[in-house]
């Protein structure tokens, strides 16, 4: 495997700013190798079209995006969801479609942050019903997630599986 590569897939998986040192480490490769590679790699990157840059910092390096085009990235980079949300989003894409009311009795008045911060998201989405509100899960849910599904019933299926993989519970 060429060295670039591997340093490339380190610093890509990388979620912060790496040393060499670092580098080094999780590739077994050699100080003077892994400069070399991050030198063609820069090139490689800041020299091109791509909206992707090799950055120095200090003694660390990042792969990140170019201030050209972070505008177009920050509202997926922003995208930080509480555990507690994930919970209540977890609910919702397993019960959908699930009324509000259902999630108040499950997790409390809570429910109603939680469901106005994923729809602000754009994870799911509302409609009144009865004396409530519908809630269900949307495309971006799946795709943010990664969920193999392309319908509601599919994700309900997909967290089942889930579910009974890891000896949990599916009735209700």
């Amino acid at each position: 495997m060429k060295s670039e590569r591997i340093v490339e897939a380190e610093l890509f998986s990388a979620n912060k700013p790496i040393t060499v040192t670092e580098l080094q480490q999780i590739s077994g490769l050699d100080a003077r190798t892994i400069r070399a590679a991050i030198e063609k790699l820069t090139d490689e990157y800041n020299g091109s079209e791509r909206a992707i840059e090799i950055s120095k910092m200090g003694p660390r390096y990042a792969m990140q995006v170019k201030k050209d085009y972070d505008n177009y990235a920050s509202m997926l980079a922003d995208l930080k969801i509480p555990k507690e949300v994930l919970k209540t989003a977890s609910l919702i894409a397993y019960y959908q479609p699930v009324l509000q009311s259902k999630l108040f009795d499950l997790i409390g008045n809570k429910v109603y942050a939680h469901v106005k911060t994923l729809e602000d998201l754009g994870l799911v989405k509302t409609k009144p019903k009865k004396n409530s509100v519908q809630v269900t899960t949307t495309k971006r849910f799946i795709e943010t997630f990664g969920i193999d599904a392309r319908s509601r019933g599919e994700v309900k299926a997909w967290f089942e599986a889930e579910l009974t993989k890891k000896g949990g519970r599916t009735t209700r």
